[in-house]
């Protein structure tokens, strides 16, 4: 059943941001499963994920700048974001011409468009944690949701949303989120009518068993987003992606309606 807090039900969940990383760091369930029975046809892949090597450092940092996270770390090695800057404060330079995006005030998303694949949300469900830990997933497969323990997009700090690839044969919102490529825009409403705009950093495609969630969860003190949802091979068997697609942004830019 489809949850919807009001808005203080999503502020005190933005309170427990850490107490739910934490739950998250001691299950280890981080793959997200959007991903359900009868998927056909198969979503456009993603770029696989660059191999760590001897040179690549102990651990992924927060840096949107690299074509690839340095590394995919394990589940059961992996620590996701442990918190979330709270404060307003400018944003680190983004973007080609170097320009600075100021992190925008609390607000909730209210839907989310990305035009260079055609994707569009109308609104947005709330995510949370289910009884094993790890992010649930929404129950319409035409809309993506937000995990409300990470901060609303435009706020500084790492912002999730997942969405399905397919579901009962046919494709849903982000069925061609692997098609995304450096430089496209990523556009988040909020409540208060101000539209975030990000850029895409990075892409990648991580086996479950490997979800990168460090690179993935941990906090930034600029406005960050993560898009996820399944990809990769198809499992017949279990009816279900054996691979997550991950998209990196960062925000360049925000309009007032």
């Amino acid at each position: 059943m489809r949850h919807e807090p009001g808005t203080g039900s999503r502020r005190r969940a933005r309170v427990s941001a850490t107490l739910a990383a934490g739950v998250l760091a001691l299950t280890g369930a981080v793959a997200i499963g959007v991903g359900v029975a009868g998927q056909e046809p198969a979503p456009p892949p993603a770029p696989q994920a660059a191999q760590p090597t001897a040179g690549d450092g102990a651990s992924p940092t927060g840096d949107d700048s690299s074509p690839e996270p340095a590394q995919s770390p394990s589940s059961a090695e992996a620590s996701p974001q442990g918190s979330q800057q709270k404060d307003k404060q400018k944003a680190e330079p983004s973007g080609p011409s170097g320009k600075q995006a100021l992190g925008l005030d609390y607000s909730e998303p209210v839907s989310l468009r990305i035009p260079a694949i055609g994707a569009t949300s109308s609104s947005l469900e709330d995510l949370g944690l289910n009884s094993e830990g790890a992010m649930t997933t929404p129950d319409d497969p035409d809309k993506a949701g937000w995990f409300t323990p990470s901060p609303p997009p435009g706020v500084p700090g790492t912002s999730v949303i997942a969405g399905h690839v397919t579901w009962n044969e046919d494709r849903s919102v982000f069925f061609s989120l692997g098609e995304l490529r450096k430089g496209d825009r990523v556009e988040v409403t909020r409540a208060d009518g101000v539209t975030a705009i990000f850029e895409v950093t990075k892409i990648g495609s991580f086996p479950k068993d490997e979800f990168p969630t460090e690179a993935v969860y941990q906090s930034t003190d600029y406005p960050a987003l993560r898009l996820i949802t399944c990809g990769g091979d198809y499992d017949e068997e279990t009816n279900n992606y054996l691979s997550n697609v991950i998209v990196w942004a960062r925000m360049v830019d925000s309009v007032k309606a």
